[in-house]
């Protein structure tokens, strides 16, 4: 996928859009499996690195998916061994972004969590000391309520 402009899907023959859809799930799926790898690692350089390839290929992948899920007709003559291997890539694709969104998720639980423990730290820490002395103490909050630290977490992804 080296050339700057695409051949929409409607202009190749059956048989090369399927192997073109079949080297894009190869490939997106190989990119899939390094991310979810780096997730896993904490690698945070490589994450970065894979994203504009995964971007990429997410799109090209995304529009040739497109324009068969409207014109089936247009792999409908390629050979059946190639579409029978173009099912099974689709398949694979699906197993390893089900594993990518558990380690997205299991990443983001963690931040989440590590965000947490410093609003309630600095909530903590800008609470008032009741009484005088060596033995005043701030008054504790339930665990579940966030204070009035000014750090907020947004749960979007």
């Amino acid at each position: 996928m080296s050339d700057m402009r695409r051949t929409p899907a409607e202009a190749l023959a059956p048989a090369d859009l399927v192997d073109r859809m079949i080297g894009l799930t190869i490939e997106l799926g190989a990119i899939i499996a390094r991310e979810t790898e780096a997730l896993r690692s904490r690698n945070r350089e490589e994450l970065a690195d894979l994203q504009p390839e995964k971007i990429r290929l997410a799109n090209e992948y995304a529009l040739d998916v497109q324009s068969v899920q409207i014109r089936k007709e247009l792999i409908d003559r390629a050979p059946a061994d190639r579409v029978a291997r173009l099912k099974a890539g689709m398949v694979e694709l699906d197993r390893l972004l089900i594993l990518n969104g558990e380690a997205l998720a299991a990443a983001r639980s963690v931040s989440e969590g590590l965000i947490r423990m410093v609003a309630n730290a600095m909530s903590e820490k800008a609470a008032p000391a009741l009484g005088y002395g060596a033995n005043a103490a701030a008054p504790r909050r339930p665990a579940t309520v966030a204070g009035s630290g000014s750090l907020t977490l947004d749960a979007r992804v």
